[in-house]
């Protein structure tokens, strides 16, 4: 009885072919679709990733600038030379004036 009712789904399956075709192609066309739309949310959750990364960079770097415009400051300087260097400006008498050729 098995058999026969194997051999009846069998010859049924082939009878039909096309549909059965159509079938796979339906079924693997929705998981194509389900992969892309995964693929797709990957993406998307990297590329917020990125640009998260992007503005944290853009923070660090304008506080450099920000570190860098006050290590620069003319008065540190100063203070820095006369304070940590034993600097001073020079009186007119012992400046120099060096031509160039």
């Amino acid at each position: 009885m098995t058999t026969n009712l194997a051999r009846i789904i069998g010859k049924d399956l082939w009878h039909h072919k096309w549909l059965v075709a159509l079938a796979l192609c339906v079924l693997g066309s929705a998981l194509s679709v389900v992969w892309a739309a995964q693929e797709s949310r990957n993406l998307t959750a990297h590329w917020n990733d990125l640009l998260q990364q992007r503005d944290q960079l853009d923070v660090q770097w304008r506080h450099l600038l920000l570190e860098e415009q006050t290590l620069a400051e003319h008065s540190r300087v100063a203070r820095m030379a006369t304070k940590d260097l034993n600097m001073h400006r020079p009186k007119p008498s012992q400046e120099r004036v060096v031509r160039l050729p």
